[in-house]
């Protein structure tokens, strides 16, 4: 008998996994739980493997034809244990463009306890593309991304990759679905705190190699846009004589150092003129390297 465990998600994923499927009824997901249990699946398949995983990431659709092509049938002897067992989705077309095979994955992925239940179903019934079958005629190709229709109705976001040998076309999918609802849902939270950073009436900013690599908008209170600082060096708006101190102080937030309060310094406008700025900054990591994330909150024009 299979043994089952628990496991447990942080309320935050919880909510959004259970927005987005009441969000989504035509997917077929009932609940958090059934989401979850594909996800898993779809990750234990991914992981289980070392080999075989290899040698998916490898896998060519012509030299899996040619090996195809050598059998008598595809249920036949060694190649044809291999064409079924094979974790990847993998199908053959007739002529026109009906499923003439298919293996194990193939038909328990899309959702079908049978694979006879496929057997001779147009390809347009599996997937969800009016432009599939002019592409299939014209050309082969590789993980060309679209949606594939299950027996239930869900769509699954599927990788597909056809080529045609010896009047066969021979297909491989793989499912992308839950990669894509990551990707969307980072893509969303991304764009959320962009905007809310865009939208403090602080100034901030991201430094990284000592060059101005990010501003949100408030920036424009000083009188210079975003685009005549992003790449520059940013002493070169700092007063001369609170660079030194400004550098020793960059150098020790870049260590991880905590500086404790904010610290003054004295900024220049585009018209010259200095403000007294107070700066907190923190080390973080921006598209995979050390940085700099520094809110600045202007004080008010330098006496000196």
């Amino acid at each position: 008998m299979t043994k089952y465990s628990t496991i447990s998600i942080s309320h935050e994923l919880y909510n959004k996994i259970q927005e987005f499927v009441k969000k989504n009824p035509e997917m077929g997901y009932g609940s958090v739980a059934d989401f979850c249990k594909e996800a898993i699946r779809l990750h234990v398949e991914e992981i289980k493997d070392e080999v075989r995983k290899d040698f998916l990431r490898r896998l060519d659709v012509p030299v899996l034809i040619k090996k195809i092509e050598r059998l008598s049938a595809i249920d036949a002897g060694l190649y044809g244990k291999i064409f079924e067992k094979m974790k990847e989705m993998v199908f053959v077309l007739s002529d026109d463009l009906k499923i003439k095979e298919c293996n194990t994955e193939f038909f328990d992925s899309m959702g079908y306890s049978l694979k006879e239940e496929l057997i001779g179903k147009d390809i347009e019934e599996i997937f969800d593309d009016f432009n599939l079958k002019h592409m299939i005629k014209t050309r082969e190709f590789k993980n060309y991304e679209t949606k594939a229709v299950r027996k239930d109705g869900k769509k699954i976001d599927v990788l597909l990759s056809v080529a045609r040998l010896n009047g066969k076309y021979v297909g491989t999918a793989k499912d992308i679905t839950v990669r894509n609802y990551i990707l969307d849902r980072e893509k969303k939270m991304r764009e959320l705190y962009e905007y809310l950073i865009d939208e403090m009436c602080d100034v901030v900013v991201i430094i990284q190699d000592k060059k101005i690599r990010f501003l949100n908008k408030a920036i424009t209170k000083t009188g210079w846009k975003r685009e005549e600082l992003m790449g520059k060096d940013f002493l070169e708006f700092v007063g001369e004589e609170d660079r030194k101190r400004i550098v020793e102080n960059y150098k020790k937030s870049l260590k991880g150092v905590d500086l404790g309060k904010p610290r003054r310094y004295k900024i220049l406008t585009k018209d010259g003129e200095k403000v007294v700025a107070e700066m907190l900054s923190r080390k973080i990591e921006y598209e995979g390297r050390p940085a700099l994330l520094v809110t600045i909150r202007y004080i008010g024009y330098s006496s000196k």
